[in-house]
């Protein structure tokens, strides 16, 4: 069961849990477009631990985890060397950065000079999920913020924390059953789709 991954993400309510576990199945679709997952919250709320977590599950990395890229060529280098681009304990979004990321979750080419050369551009084409966490609101720009899914986690009690080694123990004792679970979920949501029919067509709608 999908309740399973419940013990290792701090959600504050069933409404961001069930909103979580719409991006998971989401994320597994091969060409997008895909809302970006923003976990925002106070220090020690579990924003990158959640944040590793999904993307261990979906897309495991040496390195889960990114800071802020440098340009987009940076932000074009991890799209192409991962399926998850998850961008760790950001402090606000420079608009390039914030319109880089949307057409990355959503579609859109991204271009930059071939090296060694003066006049010849590369041009990207690429969707991928897109996890973003920190301290400070990161949706401030309309178009980053109509195509994210935003998730602000409370602080984790004293009494509810737990050593991390010990964590991810249990969690990769209980990975293979998440991960059967988000599989299922995923088959289900296929057959499902020629059935769902819009009365009317939000941002979006395409997922």
């Amino acid at each position: 069961s999908l309740e399973l991954l419940r013990r290792y993400v701090h959600v504050p309510d069933n409404d961001a849990w069930l909103l979580i576990r719409a991006w998971i199945i989401g994320a597994l679709h091969p060409s997008g477009p895909y809302p970006v997952l923003v976990l925002q919250g106070e220090q020690g709320s579990g924003k990158s631990l959640a944040a590793r977590i999904l993307r261990y599950l979906i897309d495991p990395n040496t390195a889960p985890l990114r800071t802020s890229p440098r340009d987009e060529g940076d932000l074009l280098l991890a799209a192409r060397n991962g399926w998850i681009i998850a961008l760790d304990n950001l402090s606000g979004l420079q608009d390039w950065l914030s319109d880089a990321i949307c057409r990355v979750a959503t579609g859109g080419g991204l271009g930059k000079r071939e090296l060694y050369t003066d006049a010849d551009e590369v041009i990207f084409d690429v969707r991928r999920p897109v996890i973003l966490n920190g301290i400070d609101e990161l949706t401030a720009r309309d178009d980053l913020r109509d195509r994210s899914i935003v998730i602000t986690l409370p602080p984790i009690p004293e009494d509810s924390r737990r050593e991390e080694r010990e964590l991810w123990v249990s969690f990769e004792a209980d990975r293979p059953a998440i991960l059967g679970a988000i599989l299922s979920a995923a088959a289900v949501a296929m057959r499902s789709l020629p059935e769902v029919y819009l009365s009317g067509l939000p941002r979006m709608a395409e997922i």
